[in-house]
């Protein structure tokens, strides 16, 4: 079973986004797993077919690219056998993660490449050479409770990796999700929500580069039906979606229709 669940975080006192960062010490930097060659395969055949949507990379980020190769052939893992223009584009093909490039500018810290196979939900064109908080922008609460902490948090980055998890429930598990249905999610009714909804987790790291003023900004997505959440830390997920907040709900995707089908589940 998906142990990176128990990585979640389930509480609702505080506001519905929050950074909960923390050192990644002794924890691996890249994640591999079974489907490593899948996904890798996954992310060539986007590359090919919608190459302009999932990746894209300013002027002058060359040098920040080859340092993320750089990083990656440290951490062991092989790099994937191909030829490509920047060296951003080969190292997203080589890893699970998705890679983001930021860089500090008298704007603020600005995405200026990435290479985004696995989006969730939201479009790399639409973001490249914008700021945090643009970024962020459609994240309800981000402005009120985070902005000025992430900024800050950016610029006083040390020289040790952090990490976080972000979570989701979507009834769609695809990993080239770069935007919501134009109506909605289909609402899936009690007696299936632990097949037909999935745990979509984003484990990020963000550690900064060699190059004064760029962090590399990684996003490992990770997938499983809700029932392995059940199965896991049902006490506490059923605590969740009866207690929480409707912007905690909103902010993992659940519309008020699919929140009252899992409590009639949880509840039969």
């Amino acid at each position: 079973m998906a142990d990176w669940l128990d990585e979640l975080n389930l509480d609702f006192e505080g506001p519905s986004v929050a950074m909960s960062v923390r050192k990644l010490g002794d924890r691996p930097w890249l994640l591999t797993d079974e489907f490593m060659d899948e996904e890798l395969l996954l992310k060539q055949e986007l590359s090919k077919d919608k190459t302009k949507e999932v990746f894209i990379a300013s002027a002058n980020t060359e040098q920040a690219g080859d340092n993320v190769l750089s990083l990656i052939r440290k951490s062991g893992t092989q790099l994937t056998p191909i030829n490509c223009v920047h060296p951003l584009h080969r190292a997203g093909l080589s890893v699970q993660e998705d890679l983001c490039l930021m860089q500090r500018t008298a704007e603020g810290w600005i995405l200026k490449a990435a290479s985004l196979c696995f989006p969730s939900r939201w479009q790399l064109q639409e973001k490249v050479g914008r700021n945090l908080g643009h970024i962020h922008g459609p994240v309800e609460g981000y402005e009120e409770h985070l902005s000025k902490k992430v900024n800050s948090f950016f610029d006083r980055l040390g020289n040790e990796p952090v990490w976080r998890r972000n979570w989701f429930i979507h009834p769609d598990n695809s990993l080239y999700q770069p935007q919501r249905p134009p109506n909605g999610d289909p609402i899936i009714g009690f007696g299936e929500i632990g097949e037909k909804l999935f745990v979509r987790s984003e484990r990020q790291t963000l550690q900064l580069l060699e190059i004064p003023g760029w962090i590399l900004f990684t996003i490992r997505i990770q997938r499983t039906p809700l029932k392995n959440l059940l199965l896991k830390r049902k006490e506490e997920f059923q605590k969740w979606i009866f207690e929480a907040p409707k912007s905690h709900h909103d902010h993992k995707g659940l519309v008020i229709e699919q929140v009252a089908e899992i409590q009639k589940a949880l509840v039969n």
